[in-house]
């Protein structure tokens, strides 16, 4: 018989089943705790792991960079100190020297066809203060900071042709330390940031103006500093330094060359289109700022100097040289600041081309940091380009105008194409530029003339009771007039302790009478019938000195 139900079975068997389902529950909480004990074991195993291996692991690649870095800066520091002093100065080192003087252009302003009983000092003894600079710069088109810091430089170390060589040497090998920078900041990879800056160390164009007394290097230099804090406030957000910084590079820049207003566009155009909120407003502001400063500080001293047609070559056409811009900054040996450039072929013009213009519009999709160079070359190139449009001119046919896009030509072609042959695009690159970096060094910089030939004969030459007569047709590296060449010969004689008389036209008979009290007049020219004839007709030639070298002195005497 069935037991009969009662009230307190049909609560027992209630509770019977709510126990069961309890330790049913309870099993699944345990077999899921023991589940997530060893995801957390395992992920603890592996965080260790990640903690363990790095400290070891990371330090070494870094090393490995690093090692390589100061190895590109150690050979190129070798391609630039070779050959520093082969050649003399040529007309704009010299012209630039002079600025920094801070005397302005008055040695253009010393009377011709007279006599000059006490010649002013020309060079950097007794010059006036640096400050004398800003305000002395009338005749040429370069803003004054370059100039400034040359003095800088000058008074710390010498005015030696191999001390003021140096500094763009210095400035030039600061320049590929900043280049792997800042391609590491903008997103490549260290091969990529290592391959630009070999680009960098390697090219002939930079070994050339490394060597020279001009302020392309320290352009670059403070180029790649801006963009370095750009990119910083890109990644990380805005500080007060950081803009402060920026704003100071800016500005930098701005009071270098003129030519950088196409970089600094490209840098704003940039924090428009990459920057966010706060930080996209503060690097504008930095960057309107200093241009602002820059506006009223050199506005009321601008001046344009350029010249319609100039640089203009017959068979070259504006849109040849676009091409050839990147060709000539990195595989192209003939940088002679006295010729304009001579492209190199069309297929080789072409190819590099491409891969500097046309192919990062296609990868910016998966590699979006190209666009900051590509911007950077876009719009420097760009600049010169419309000016040349606007005025007729050619001045992309002179390499140092564009020399100032070479960064982002050099972080682009180290960027690899896409696919296995791609990879391989910025090694063979690098291989051509090795090559003709090498080259260019062997060869030497162009020939110059050597100026301490006829420096040093009059200063062994001439005595005090002597007068020197520096013609105007003495047509040298770094003298088209008889001022300069007088400012160029001091520079090696050392200061003038006799008279003397710049010779342009037919000397009067006045002053032939006065020539004529003088010991010996020496004559500093390159054709001594020509120039004797000009200017004191009728007189005789004696000793002529350094005729093999065109480095002609000689003296004359009135006819008997």
């Amino acid at each position: 018989m069935t037991p009969q139900t009662t009230p307190w079975n049909a609560t027992r068997r209630v509770a019977v089943r709510r126990r069961g389902r309890y330790k049913r529950m309870q099993s699944a909480l345990n077999v899921r705790k023991i589940g997530c004990d060893l995801r957390f074991r395992n992920s603890r195993l592996a965080t260790m792991q990640i903690n363990e291996q790095p400290p070891a692991a990371v330090p070494r690649k870094r090393w490995i960079s690093i090692t390589l870095l100061l190895l590109l800066v150690a050979f190129g520091g070798l391609l630039r100190f070779h050959n520093l002093t082969k050649q003399n100065l040529w007309l704009d080192e010299y012209w630039t020297l002079y600025l920094a003087t801070g005397r302005g252009d008055s040695v253009f302003q010393l009377p011709q066809n007279q006599i000059i009983e006490h010649p002013p000092n020309v060079g950097f003894s007794a010059a006036p203060a640096w400050w004398h600079i800003w305000n002395g710069i009338r005749t040429t088109s370069h803003p004054p900071l370059y100039h400034i810091v040359l003095r800088f430089w000058v008074d710390l170390f010498s005015d030696s042709d191999r001390s003021t060589r140096l500094m763009s040497a210095c400035f030039s090998l600061g320049s590929i330390v900043l280049l792997y920078i800042a391609a590491r900041k903008a997103g490549g990879s260290k091969s990529q940031a290592l391959i630009a800056s070999a680009l960098m160390a390697l090219a002939p164009v930079q070994i050339v103006y490394s060597q020279q007394i001009r302020p392309y290097t320290m352009l670059e230099f403070t180029a790649l500093l801006a963009a370095i804090i750009l990119l910083s406030i890109e990644k990380h957000g805005w500080s007060w330094l950081k803009l402060v910084a920026l704003a100071l590079t800016i500005l930098a820049l701005a009071l270098s060359h003129y030519f950088s207003a196409g970089l600094i566009a490209a840098f704003a155009i940039y924090s428009i289109v990459r920057l966010r909120g706060r930080s996209r407003f503060a690097a504008l502001s930095a960057i309107v700022l200093a241009m602002l400063i820059a506006a009223v500080a050199w506005g009321p001293h601008l001046h344009d100097y350029s010249v319609e047609n100039y640089g203009r070559v017959p068979g070259r056409n504006l849109p040849h040289l676009v091409l050839s811009v990147p060709q000539r900054l990195t595989l192209e040996t003939n940088h002679d600041p006295l010729q304009l450039v001579d492209n190199g072929s069309w297929p080789l013009v072409i190819a590099i081309a491409v891969l500097v213009y046309v192919a990062p519009l296609f990868m910016l999709r998966r590699r979006s940091d190209l666009l900051f160079w590509w911007l950077w070359i876009g719009c420097e190139i760009g600049l010169v380009f419309f000016i040349d449009v606007a005025r007729n001119s050619t001045l992309l046919t002179i390499t140092r105008y564009v020399v100032l896009a070479s960064p982002g030509v050099y972080a682009l072609l180290a960027a690899p194409l896409p696919g296995r042959v791609g990879i391989l695009s910025p090694y063979v690159i690098l291989a051509g530029v090795l090559i003709f970096g090498v080259d260019y060094t062997l060869a030497g910089p162009p020939d110059a003339q050597n100026v301490t030939i006829v420096s040093n004969l009059i200063r062994q030459d001439v005595s005090p009771a002597d007068i020197v007569m520096i013609t105007g047709n003495y047509h040298f590296a770094g003298a088209e007039e008889p001022p300069m060449t007088y400012f160029v010969i001091s520079h090696y004689a050392g200061s003038w302790k006799v008279p003397i008389l710049f010779g342009t036209a037919a000397i009067s008979d006045t002053v032939q009478r006065q020539l004529q009290h003088y010991h010996r007049i020496w004559v500093v020219g390159i054709s001594p019938e020509s120039d004797t004839q000009k200017i004191l007709p009728g007189w005789h030639i004696h000793d002529i000195h350094g005729a093999n070298d065109s480095n002609l002195l000689w003296y004359v005497t009135p006819e008997r």
